[in-house]
C-alpha cells in the first residue's frame, strides 16, 4: 500500500467543548485542534476530524511515548485517516498530570479513566461514537495500550503495540505490573490505585486481534530501556526479544484455555527505537492501516 500524501491541517486550541454536532456528522473539511477539557479525571488530547467522517468504522486512539509527542501520531495517521473517514484520536499524558502513565492503574492520575473521560470529552464534540476504538500505542504508549486492553478488553476491537520496552506478562502469580496478580505492597498501602479496581480479563483480552510491532534495529539497551535481572531473564535483553516471547506467551496462555488468539508478531525493518524512523523507513503507518482493515 502505498502512502498517501500529507493532510496539511492547522492546529486550534479548544478550551470547551463545541456543541454536539448531527450523530453522523460529515464536515465541509478536516480538522486538528487540541483538546483541553474542563479539570477533573480527563487529560488533554489531540483529536483529528477528516472531512467526510465515517460513523461505521472505530476511532483509532494512538498513544505517544514518554517523549509526548502526541501531535507526531496525528500527522502520521492523517492521510490514512482522511481517505477512511476515520476519526483520530491522540491522548497527551502531560509529566505534571500522568508521569507513569505506562503503568496505567500505578500512576497518580489513573492514566485508563483519564483516557475513558477523554473517550467521553471527544464523543460530546464530535458525535461519534467511542465506547470502543481500535487502539495502536508506541513504547510507552505500548506499555499503556495493551495494560489498558487487560482492563477494559470490552473497549479495545483491535490493538497495535508498537516498541514497548516491557510488557505485563499472561502470568496470575506474578505481581503487576509484570504479571496478573495484586501488586501485594500497594495493597498493604491500601493504594487504590491497585486495589480491587484492578481485575484484568485476560480471557476477554486474549480475544482482541493484537499485532506486537518492533523495528529489527530495536536491539540496544538504552537509557530508556527498563533492566533488572528478573525482567532481564523473564522477557528478554532488549526490545526486540520481549516482544517475540510477549507474543508466543499470549498465543500459549490462549491455547491453554481454549481460546482461539490472533496475536501476530512483526517486525519493522530498517529502524530501531523511533517513532519517525518507522513512520519513515519501516512502512508503520501501512502496517497497522492494514491490521485495522482485516475482516
Amino acid at each position: 500500500m502505498a502512502s498517501a500524501a500529507p493532510v496539511a491541517v492547522a492546529a486550534r486550541t479548544i478550551l470547551d467543548p463545541p456543541p454536539r454536532p448531527a450523530a453522523h456528522p460529515t464536515v465541509t473539511g478536516s480538522r486538528f485542534d487540541l483538546h483541553l477539557p474542563p479539570s477533573g479525571e480527563s487529560i488533554p488530547y489531540y483529536l483529528y476530524v477528516p472531512r467526510h467522517v465515517d460513523p461505521s468504522v472505530r476511532p483509532l486512539v494512538s498513544v505517544h511515548g514518554i517523549l509526548r509527542k502526541a501531535e507526531e501520531h496525528i500527522a502520521a495517521f492523517a492521510p490514512w485517516a482522511e481517505d477512511n473517514g476515520r476519526i483520530l484520536i491522540a491522548p497527551l499524558f502531560t509529566k505534571a498530570q500522568c508521569r507513569r502513565y505506562q503503568k496505567v492503574v500505578l500512576d497518580k492520575c489513573q492514566a485508563d479513566r483519564a483516557l475513558i473521560a477523554a473517550l467521553s470529552h471527544a464523543a460530546d464534540a464530535t458525535g461519534i461514537d467511542t465506547a470502543r476504538i481500535d487502539l495502536f500505542g508506541f513504547s510507552g504508549g505500548g506499555q499503556f495500550a495493551h495494560r489498558f486492553a487487560l482492563l477494559h478488553p470490552e473497549r479495545v476491537g483491535r490493538l497495535v503495540v508498537c516498541s514497548a520496552g516491557w510488557y505485563t506478562w499472561p502470568d496470575p502469580f506474578e505481581a503487576y505490573p509484570y504479571g496478573l496478580a495484586p501488586e501485594p505492597r500497594s495493597a498493604r498501602r491500601g493504594n487504590r490505585s491497585n486495589g480491587p479496581r484492578f481485575r484484568p480479563n485476560l480471557k476477554a483480552f486474549l480475544e482482541i486481534p493484537a499485532l506486537v510491532l518492533v523495528g529489527e534495529r530495536d536491539i540496544e539497551r538504552d537509557l530508556t530501556l527498563r533492566k533488572e535481572p528478573m525482567l532481564d531473564r523473564r522477557q528478554g535483553l532488549n526490545r526486540v526479544e520481549r516482544a517475540q516471547g510477549w507474543s508466543d506467551s499470549l498465543r500459549e496462555v490462549a491455547r491453554q484455555i481454549g481460546v482461539t488468539a490472533d496475536a501476530q508478531l512483526r517486525l519493522l525493518p530498517g529502524c530501531g527505537h523511533s517513532f519517525e524512523e518507522c513512520v519513515r523507513h519501516g512502512g508503520l503507518t501501512d502496517v497497522v492501516a492494514c491490521w485495522l482493515a482485516r475482516p
